[in-house]
């Protein structure tokens, strides 16, 4: 339970941070090439889903089960697109964005060591976060939004597989410790 309030903490704390953590506005939202580089060049995707996929396979070792996970969190960011696309624009969805960076980083840091109920409610938990990642693409979106949905899903689909084969070989707590770095740097930059 210690674990769950952690992760909980730290989830509040970053909403409450003054950061623009939103989805790149300047980017084309219109083409399967942009779909294909945003979660590269877009740093807050590319922390959020290398770490996903180390999260994953930190969460359950059976591939099976990995693949899975990787596939719930492309169905939440397909899903928050097209919400984004029907809803428009919320508050808070900048504030979830910034959280989940540093919510994963607490993940990651408990992954190997919680009870299996804390392991699955900080997986589910990530999930519901990337959730908002593909929100904010749908709120922006214009022109051929399909095109860069699908080419996003690829790209993102690539880089939690890298992120879960690059866990294999650093099986330690500290990956936690490099992902909280690497979002920090950035939603101070940012």
């Amino acid at each position: 339970m210690k674990a769950l309030k952690n992760i909980s903490s730290l989830a509040v704390a970053a909403l409450v941070l003054p950061v623009s953590a939103h989805a790149h506005p300047g980017h084309d939202h219109a083409s399967f090439f942009n779909g294909l580089v945003h979660p590269i060049t877009g740093v807050d995707h590319l922390i959020m889903l290398l770490a996903f996929g180390a999260l994953a396979f930190f969460a359950a070792r059976k591939t099976a089960t990995q693949l899975s996970l990787v596939a719930a969190a492309l169905v939440a960011m397909v899903t928050g697109t097209i919400a984004g696309l029907n809803i428009g624009a919320i508050s808070g969805i900048e504030g979830a964005i910034a959280a989940s960076l540093l919510v994963v980083s607490a993940a990651l840091w408990q992954v190997l060591t919680a009870s299996k109920p804390v392991k699955s409610m900080a997986v589910a938990l990530c999930v519901a976060l990337i959730f908002c990642h593909g929100y904010a693409h749908g709120v922006e979106a214009s022109g051929n939004v399909w095109l860069f949905a699908v080419a996003m899903a690829i790209s993102a689909s690539a880089l939690m597989l890298l992120g879960n084969r690059l866990a294999a070989f650093a099986s330690s707590r500290w990956v936690s410790a490099g992902v909280a770095s690497a979002s920090l740097v950035y939603l101070l930059v940012a």
